[in-house]
């Protein structure tokens, strides 16, 4: 029996445990490693060639609480631009679960190289596009990514230069280069994207700031934004959102990894600018409604429960 605490656990869409099998193929003369999911009938493969690959499987469904509930909303073909894909855990689910057209932006060379093994054991590479670059605030940027480790899952790097205080010199450089989102569409490198997930490690601003043309637009239906209110900008790119029409879900933000918290609580938050964790902007109620779904995995005493203890 768990504790208190744990009974009142967010309650994942799926048990990883339930629904993961760990697999190796032999490919070209070498051995991936990956686990294959079972969802709904459907069969998603992770590849897993470090330990950070295998814990970013294990909490697919428990890190980001509602995330996986906003890419199930997805309508098949919808066009998803995920701008910090990492080892691309979410990227590969929106492609081969969802049914979207994944347009998938990772800098770090050894995670890059993950997210294309992925692809190609899901043999999504018609669906699924992923780049080695950097989102960033110029149309077109030659710098260097400052690796946090030159480990394969790991995050925190830098494009261009440092987020947080620390010697650049004793970092490892890696030449990387940056695109705008506005200059990849303008261009046509990419489609208009139906959803957008922003998660560049404190990196945000940049890639808001120059996404304005898609913004003003009104052509993106959703927007999934990493905040941090430690940083001096997170609430004037919330507020601008929220003053540019943009609607944002209670249910969604309330949803917490150990639990509900008061509606009234997390919204005030989200208003002043001082929310931490994921921010899921739409412009229609509709298009948010996939939280308010996600709260019915709860018993009416669970969600009472959880909101006293919050």
């Amino acid at each position: 029996m768990g504790t208190a605490a744990e009974t009142w656990r967010t309650r994942p869409l799926y048990d990883i445990e339930k629904v993961a099998v760990f697999k190796k193929l032999v490919s070209a003369g070498r051995e991936l490693v990956f686990a294959e999911l079972t969802l709904d009938g459907q069969t998603l493969r992770y590849s897993m060639s470090s330990p950070a690959s295998e814990w970013r499987i294990q909490t697919l469904f428990t890190k980001e609480p509602g995330t996986i509930d906003w890419l199930r909303s997805f309508r098949r073909g919808d066009v998803y631009v995920d701008v910090g894909a990492n080892v691309g855990m979410y990227g590969m689910y929106a492609g081969v679960i969802a049914g979207a057209r994944v347009y998938a932006f990772e800098p770090e060379a050894q995670n890059f190289a993950e997210l294309c093994r992925s692809i190609y054991l899901n043999a999504a590479h018609e669906t699924i596009v992923a780049y080695c670059a950097a989102i960033c605030d110029v149309p077109i940027a030659y710098s260097r990514l400052l690796l946090n480790d030159m480990r394969t899952g790991l995050s925190y790097h830098d494009f261009g230069e440092p987020s947080r205080p620390y010697d650049q010199t004793q970092r490892f450089a890696q030449g990387c280069v940056g695109f705008s989102l506005d200059h990849l569409v303008q261009s046509g490198a990419i489609p208009v994207p139906d959803h957008v997930k922003i998660d560049v490690d404190k990196h945000e601003r940049k890639v808001i700031d120059r996404m304005r043309g898609l913004l003003e637009s009104r052509a993106i239906r959703t927007l999934l934004l990493e905040c941090d209110p430690a940083l001096p900008h997170t609430r004037d790119i919330v507020s601008g959102l929220l003053r540019g029409g943009w609607q944002v879900n209670p249910d969604q933000v309330r949803l917490t990894r150990t639990g509900i918290r008061p509606a009234d609580a997390a919204m005030a938050e989200v208003v002043e600018g001082v929310y931490g964790g994921n921010i899921i902007f739409g412009r229609s109620a509709e298009d948010l409604a996939f939280a308010s779904r996600a709260l019915e995995r709860f018993s009416p005493e669970d969600l009472e429960r959880m909101g006293q203890a919050a």
